[in-house]
């Protein structure tokens, strides 16, 4: 049994109104993605189905943090999962 989508209307809403351009085109980019992938690929559909509303509102967290990317991307292990 494969997973859907859901409440993706309501995260392209969401989407719509993130202030930060940035931000926003991020989010957008990776829900777009995941749309895609599942919709017109129609490849390796979840598992279970997929809350499309709480997966871009972590995204928009996740991509609000500019400077832990920036640290990221240089090859800094930043954050306490890399203290273990």
């Amino acid at each position: 049994m494969t997973g859907t989508l859901l409440n993706c209307d309501e995260a392209a809403r969401f989407i719509e109104q993130i202030q930060d351009p940035v931000t926003k085109n991020l989010v957008n980019m990776a829900f777009v993605h995941l749309v895609k992938r599942v919709h017109l690929e129609k490849r390796e559909r979840p598992a279970a189905d997929l809350d499309m509303l709480f997966v871009v509102t972590s995204l928009k967290d996740f991509f609000a943090e500019r400077d832990v990317i920036v640290r990221t991307l240089g090859g800094e292990k930043v954050g306490a999962w890399f203290d273990v």
